[in-house]
């Protein structure tokens, strides 16, 4: 595989516009947990993502209020604000044989931490993968572009993550986002990067 280094926001523009297409399953009961817990524990690689109300004011924090794991064929939108972070999905978290990937996740894991405490094992940064292996862009959109040959959207990125409903739109950005992860990683196994 012939790996470009980087890639041109024009080049970007030239590609097509992908979301993911499987199913969205939202989580915003407690009783939802019994249905996604086991689906999670099968797993050995979920695409991790987290989101939060934006901020627009220095010295304002809103806490995450969406967190995204994905599978190949089923993303989970867990609207931890209405359902809790229990300890079933801490041990996830904590559990490195189960490989949590997504970009730029250093924040999103400190974020998290903040509401719960918890030791993070198995997670897997693809932006750090990237430029350990000489990329000059390591963020989504771009490793997205390069890997994956697909532009994604970020319009939905500074929206209300703590609407009482969420649109369409949030959940195929959010969707995506961590979906994004899984398959980037998926090529970097390919090409023996991880």
């Amino acid at each position: 595989m012939n790996i470009v280094k980087e890639i041109s926001k024009e080049e970007i523009k030239d590609l097509p516009l992908w979301k993911f297409e499987g199913q969205i399953t939202l989580v915003e009961k407690d009783e939802d947990w019994d249905e996604v817990i086991p689906k999670l524990w099968r797993a050995e690689i979920l695409g991790f993502d987290t989101e939060a109300k934006p901020v627009f004011r220095k010295g304002q924090y809103n806490p995450v209020s969406l967190i995204q794991l994905a599978t190949d064929d089923e993303v989970f939108l867990i609207r931890n604000l209405l359902c809790g972070f229990p300890g079933d999905l801490i041990r996830i978290f904590e559990d490195p044989a189960i490989i949590k990937v997504g970009a730029a996740i250093h924040d999103d894991l400190k974020d998290l931490q903040k509401l719960r405490k918890f030791k993070p094992a198995g997670f897997e940064d693809i932006g750090v993968i990237a430029r350990e292996n000489g990329m000059l862009q390591s963020g989504a959109k771009n490793l997205t572009a390069i890997f994956l040959k697909k532009r994604i959207s970020k319009a939905q990125q500074t929206s209300n993550w703590e609407k009482a409903e969420l649109t369409e739109a949030q959940m195929d950005y959010a969707a995506t986002d961590a979906y994004l992860g899984l398959k980037v990683y998926e090529v970097f196994e390919e090409i023996g990067w991880v």
